[in-house]
């Protein structure tokens, strides 16, 4: 599967920072649960493109601001960012425990293979005192698409966690005051076809499923969204967004 994200996204890194609107609009709401100030260490796991940078930087001043992401291309187009550039495995992080006073993530866990091992392993590398802020597509995300392609067998949707898996696994993380939030969000596409491109534009197609892209499905797929998706708005797709905020004790 890592090999598969490597490959979705390593391929969408140009095309990444226009086409995930969404992804945008989260890092903007996730860095405002950021308290303002300075900070001598961040970590943004999964920083992709920077988006949560760009908004961070509007918020906090730090000394070092580690930007650490699974495909290298993503990290290239930080052009200008000033951040330090890590190509590494959010659920493997190469740093000592209680090293950065504040840990950030934005639009990536829900790529873990193993969240309830890995996220709290995250937070060894946060100090005492820390602060962090973690966004997470979970399930609800992109239903209709998950609905039609089981119903037509055309392409392949991850299968997401709920806001309440989540919940449970930060409860579980001993030493941590932690605040949960939620949110939805729903966008409209002119059509299908431009829905899939943009889709693919942003790398989130990777799935450990196999993927047909048969005629005949495709055109299936695209009438079934059309009648039970589409309105005067256009094309809907919606998307649900998992919170966890506050301090390690």
């Amino acid at each position: 599967m890592k090999k598969r994200i490597r490959q979705c996204f390593g391929k969408a890194a140009s095309s990444y920072s226009e086409a995930a609107s969404v992804q945008r609009i989260v890092a903007g709401n996730c860095a405002g649960l950021c308290p303002q100030g300075d900070y001598n260490r961040v970590l943004d796991i999964g920083s992709g493109v920077g988006f949560l940078h760009e908004e961070l930087q509007k918020r906090i001043t730090s000394g070092c601001y580690v930007s650490l992401d699974l495909v290298s291309p993503m990290l290239l187009e930080q052009k200008g960012a000033g951040a330090l550039l890590v190509s590494a495995d959010g659920e493997e992080l190469p740093f000592s425990e209680g090293c950065f006073d504040l840990l950030v993530s934005s639009s990536a866990m829900q790529w873990y293979g193993e969240p309830q091992k890995s996220i709290p392993q995250s937070f060894c590398v946060l100090k005492s005192g820390g602060r962090f802020a973690i966004a997470i597509f979970a399930e609800g995300t992109l239903r209709e698409l998950a609905e039609i392609s089981a119903r037509t067998g055309f392409g392949s949707v991850k299968k997401l966690r709920s806001c309440s898996f989540y919940e449970g696994v930060f409860n579980n993380i001993p030493g941590l005051k932690v605040n949960y939030a939620s949110e939805e969000h729903e966008v409209f596409f002119p059509s299908v076809k431009h829905f899939l491109k943009k889709h693919k534009q942003t790398g989130a197609v990777a799935s450990s499923e196999d993927i047909s892209w048969g005629k005949n499905k495709y055109r299936r797929f695209v009438e079934e969204y059309e009648k039970l998706y589409s309105g005067g708005s256009g094309i809907k797709a919606s998307y649900k967004v998992f919170f966890a905020y506050g301090e390690k004790l």
